[in-house]
């Protein structure tokens, strides 16, 4: 008799999304202790999840196309994946569609879970509360999620610590433009703080060295210390080593939520009420236009996140 211990997760979103989704897998580790919980994800964001949760990814590059198309073989690994599986959670297709339809057909043993990567524009509530909303037919999935969404709003990932002494880091991009502070003011920030005494590292992501003009990383560089992680392993990394964030409405800045990092995220043309980072000690900064918010708010706002407590994160 063939044995299921897979509890399988596909994800297909941006970074911020993914992060997002890490109490499902939290919850899925504890209600399912003998089972493995695997994302079908991108490379960089399986190692990631490796590395934060201690699950299990495989690189849904790696075959798994072959679920968007009837007739196409599916590789060995990925088909013992599958059908080793007793309960799948899908971020990646709707009711009815061809790939529910495949994985239906393939994994039939299987409880089949089908979620929406994001809630509906205008939605009122937390990005969380509509993966609750979802799984609230599920009562055991829904108490789980909501003890690890608890318990990572009061803690974080680990000790909710940063690292004393750590530089403030200043993520000055995000997926789109419109939901950027301007680069010349994150540059006066950063100075204010080093005035201050505080020691300042930017990192830039793979958007901003494939966006950006050459010219203003080198004059960045040229000022700062900057980073340029080109893995999310190296991301995290660098975060660890930090002694705050300070970013835009962007995967980094759930990264560092997430992990307990002293957060503020600044918000513009999305809602804060929505896209806020889970975390103990994440602060929010809106204002519309987002250029027009002012550096000495902004100071004021990243001197009282990292004197505030471990959850005392709060929303302007």
């Amino acid at each position: 008799m063939h044995l299921r211990r897979n509890v399988l997760i596909f994800h297909q979103g941006a970074l911020g999304d993914f992060v997002l989704s890490w109490p499902l897998a939290m919850a899925l580790g504890r209600l399912y202790p003998q089972s493995r919980v695997i994302y079908v994800t991108q490379a960089q964001k399986g190692a990631l999840a490796e590395e934060a949760l201690r699950v299990d990814s495989a690189d849904i590059e790696g075959g798994w196309h072959g679920l968007y198309a009837e007739g196409v073989a599916l590789p060995k690994p990925a088909l013992r994946l599958l059908t080793g599986a007793h309960a799948i959670f899908s971020f990646v297709a709707s009711p009815g569609d061809e790939w529910s339809n495949q994985v239906a057909h393939r994994a039939d043993k299987a409880d089949l879970h089908l979620l929406a990567p994001r809630p509906p524009e205008g939605y009122a509530g937390h990005a969380t509360d509509y993966l609750l909303e979802q799984l609230a037919p599920q009562y055991a999935f829904h108490a789980g999620v909501k003890q690890m969404l608890n318990l990572l709003r009061e803690r974080g990932l680990g000790s909710a610590a940063a690292s004393k002494g750590g530089p403030i880091a200043i993520h000055p991009g995000s997926g789109s433009p419109t939901k950027c502070w301007p680069l010349e003011k994150y540059k006066e920030l950063a100075r204010n703080l080093l005035s201050s005494g505080r020691a300042v590292k930017f990192i830039a992501g793979e958007v901003e060295e494939e966006t950006w003009p050459a010219k203003e990383l080198k004059a960045l560089e040229s000022e700062f210390e900057l980073h340029r992680p080109t893995t999310y392993l190296e991301l995290l990394k660098h975060l660890r080593s930090a002694g705050g964030f300070v970013g835009n409405d962007s995967g980094p800045g759930h990264l560092a939520g997430m992990f307990g990092l002293p957060t503020l995220s600044l918000f513009g043309p999305t809602s804060a009420e929505t896209w806020k980072p889970i975390g103990p000690r994440v602060k929010t900064l809106g204002h519309r236009p987002l250029e027009e918010l002012q550096v000495a708010d902004v100071l004021k706002s990243v001197e009282e996140m990292i004197k505030a407590p471990v959850g005392a994160g709060v929303q302007v």
